[in-house]
């Protein structure tokens, strides 16, 4: 359960830095699992070493799938997104993209009139990341207007959008770098600007995505617009006898077909 210090947190800066809440041993249970999907996807599909990123992830392995309705994930996200959440999937990302130095500022749900739909993403990085090697950075409130409107610029997502923009780089255009260690997770409002700088092969991360359950149709329309997959979650979820898994996912696939 989260303090209400951290959820104020949340809700001014637009993201939570959970410091250790996996032991060192989980963490490696973790990462041999998703090594494992790593290297299976390698060679079914005859791919060589080198960037690779899997979705959906966790659903592949009951060990990783525990990961969602684990406490320390499901109780934080409760807190933040209301009870009754929805499962929006995830994914298993190793490397950088070849020859790619920086992922430029962007929101994940950007040019929304009102940004007011909650919607979180978790990161739990399995190697550690810093300002200069991969860690994620943040515009710290910028899930919000006005700041949410006056960098939305940055969503063309060109290498050189910082300076075109902002007369500066992506390292060096103003941002909080989110350092981590194995054992720490990262929670973010997605309307929130973020980017990364570096990285290499040893990069390692597990991504999972929520969304408050929507209270009306318009928010039903913003989830067919930028997260139509929502709709669709994998067999996994929807046959489990684990009731916090069936909750995040029931009435999905109805919801979705409704017009």
């Amino acid at each position: 359960m989260l303090s209400p210090q951290q959820i104020a947190h949340f809700d001014t800066f637009g993201f939570l830095l959970l410091r250790q809440a996996f032991s060192p041993a989980e963490i490696q249970a973790i990462l041999q699992e998703a090594e494992e999907l790593w290297r299976i996807e390698r060679e079914q599909r005859h791919l060589g070493p080198g960037y690779l990123t899997m979705a959906p992830f966790i659903e592949r392995r009951p060990a990783l799938t525990r990961l969602a309705e684990d406490d320390r994930i499901y109780d934080a996200i409760e807190d933040l997104l209301g009870p009754g959440f929805l499962w929006a999937g995830s994914e298993g990302n190793t490397g950088v993209p070849k020859d790619k130095t920086f992922l430029p500022w962007h929101s994940d749900r950007a040019g929304e009139e009102t940004p007011n739909y909650r919607r979180a993403k978790i990161m739990m990085y399995l190697t550690p990341v810093r300002r200069e090697t991969g860690c994620l950075r943040v515009v710290p409130g910028s899930h919000k207007p006005p700041l949410y409107h006056e960098l939305y610029p940055l969503n063309s997502q060109q290498d050189t959008s910082s300076e075109q923009v902002f007369a500066v780089s992506v390292a060096n255009l103003p941002g909080f770098p989110l350092e981590t260690d194995p054992g720490d997770v990262v929670i973010f409002n997605h309307y929130i600007y973020h980017a990364v700088v570096g990285g290499d092969e040893k990069r390692r991360y597990i991504a999972m995505k929520f969304a408050s359950r929507p209270q009306n149709e318009a928010q039903v329309d913003l989830l067919r617009k930028s997260s139509a997959s929502i709709f669709k979650p994998d067999e996994v979820f929807l046959r489990s006898d684990r009731p916090r898994i069936r909750a995040m996912v029931d009435g999905l696939v109805e919801l979705g077909a409704q017009s």
